[in-house]
């Protein structure tokens, strides 16, 4: 294997493993989940808070119950960041 190839496989190899790191988070979304999703991207935590966490039931809001697994932060951050 030619230094260059390896170089890039090693690369490769690395950014593989921190994307599935434990404490990472993410979910496959096909085009009508973008658009209705998307809709929720850029709301604040504390916007629209009209659901619930799937773990505590605290009120949470349309951007966690959408980006967060539809947990409130304590629940997401317990579950998906275990080393902070």
């Amino acid at each position: 294997m030619t230094e260059q190839k390896q170089d890039y496989d090693e690369d490769e190899s690395e950014e593989e493993e921190s994307i599935w790191a434990d404490g990472s988070f993410a979910e496959s979304l096909g085009s009508q989940d973008i658009k209705e999703k998307g809709k929720t991207f850029h709301k604040k935590h504390d916007e629209d808070m009209n659901f619930n966490c799937s773990k505590c039931s605290k009120k949470i809001s349309a951007h966690n119950k959408d980006w967060h697994a539809g947990m409130c932060d304590n629940c997401f951050n317990a579950k998906f960041h275990m080393d902070e």
